[in-house]
């Protein structure tokens, strides 16, 4: 797989690092942050520069890009610490929609590149710890409908949604890869509860509790039973793309902290010219660059067979777990007390890869999942 940008890749980068340079400086999140969280205008823009679309196919909508365009977009996104929930909806609901197909991809995936529809994942549960196969949720067939109850836990973008695409089970028993279905719901359906929280990061996420939801039977998303294989291709894009952010975070993170030491002066002399603090600088510049490297590794295994792809997903998920958190520590370090204020935007990187960290399964949920899928080999 060829990493070197082509020429609509590398003007698709530069559109977004303008808006970051531009319309996203720290002081603008801040006044977002004290708001809603969501700018409608950043997201009619994200539209109009068909970044939403950036990892469509042509057929639903999209310029005919993939994982490239949407690594782009959210490790620019990382750098400016952007609020908008781009990945639940561009990358982890749009992938479900595009591995389903049939009629409700081809009717959601057109008004997702035009900003007109935010349809989100509802999958994670609470005791799932990272288990893609654990959904206790059950549907049940009753007459020409079906019936859901259950609970989702941090539904990220849920608060902004215009529909919620909600994992539930009709057989087998919670962490059985058969049995899974996945259902378009509407947000103002009878029967849902939806408890917004803002998270550490800043950012939004909900609470689902569905209590005897009623929807028709077409409200079922490709075959009955069979949605693993769907949620599994759409949380290896995911995982990728929120890798990728990381990867963004992490750098921006390390220029902040050279410029720091390079302003700060003890004993005469910028902090920067202590050999102590350069090996710091070192270390975290080789685990920015491992990050990188393990997300070009996944990136190549997307396609492959669901062993081998599900080996190079959790690699990179234990790579940028550790690597984050090395990172940020660092960067809280040599700044010191400075670094964990909310007037400085260290800490805020630090909180966002500390929720990227958990997000998706921690590292001991992936080493956890490497084992078996070697022993299984």
């Amino acid at each position: 797989m060829d990493f070197t940008l082509n020429d609509e890749q590398q003007l698709l980068k530069d559109s977004v690092d303008r808006f970051i340079e531009k319309e996203y400086d720290f002081e603008s999140r801040r006044r977002l942050v004290a708001g809603t969280g969501l700018s409608e205008a950043h997201w009619a823009l994200f539209a109009e520069m068909g970044w939403l679309m950036a990892g469509l196919p042509e057929d639903h909508g999209g310029i005919g890009g993939g994982i490239m365009e949407n690594a782009i977009i959210c490790e620019a996104f990382g750098k400016g610490l952007v609020l908008e929930p781009f990945l639940p909806i561009a990358v982890l609901a749009a992938q479900v929609l595009i591995a389903a197909n049939g009629r409700h991809a081809h009717e959601l995936l057109p008004k997702l590149a035009a900003g007109d529809a935010r349809p989100v994942l509802a999958h994670a549960e609470a005791d799932a710890f990272g288990e893609l196969a654990w959904v206790e949720t059950r549907a049940e067939r009753r007459g020409s409908c079906w019936a859901i109850n259950g609970r989702k836990m941090l539904v990220a973008g849920a608060p902004f949604a215009s529909h919620f695409l909600v994992s539930a089970r009709v057989s087998g028993l919670p962490g059985d890869e058969e049995g899974l279905c996945l259902f378009v719901l509407s947000p103002a359906a009878q029967g849902i509860k939806r408890t917004d929280v803002r998270l550490s990061d800043n950012s939004w996420a909900s609470e689902l509790v569905l209590t005897d939801v009623t929807v028709e039977a077409d409200a079922l998303m490709g075959r009955e039973g069979e949605a693993f294989p769907i949620l599994a291709q759409a949380y290896a894009h995911a995982t990728i793309g929120l890798a990728a952010e990381a990867v963004g975070a992490m750098e921006r993170l390390l220029w902040i902290t050279r410029d720091y030491l390079n302003t700060r002066v003890q004993f005469g002399k910028p902090i920067g010219n202590f050999q102590a603090l350069q090996h710091r600088m070192a270390d975290m510049l080789i685990e920015v660059e491992m990050s990188r490297s393990q997300l070009f590794r996944a990136m190549a295994h997307l396609s492959a067979v669901s062993s081998d792809r599900d080996q190079a997903i959790s690699s990179l998920k234990v790579q940028i777990g550790r690597s984050a958190k090395f990172v940020g520590g660092n960067a809280i370090q040599l700044h010191g007390g400075i670094g964990i204020t909310e007037e400085y935007s260290v800490g805020h990187y630090f909180k966002r890869l500390t929720m990227i960290d958990n997000a998706f399964g921690t590292v001991g949920v992936h080493l956890d999942r490497m084992a078996k899928l070697k022993r299984a080999a």
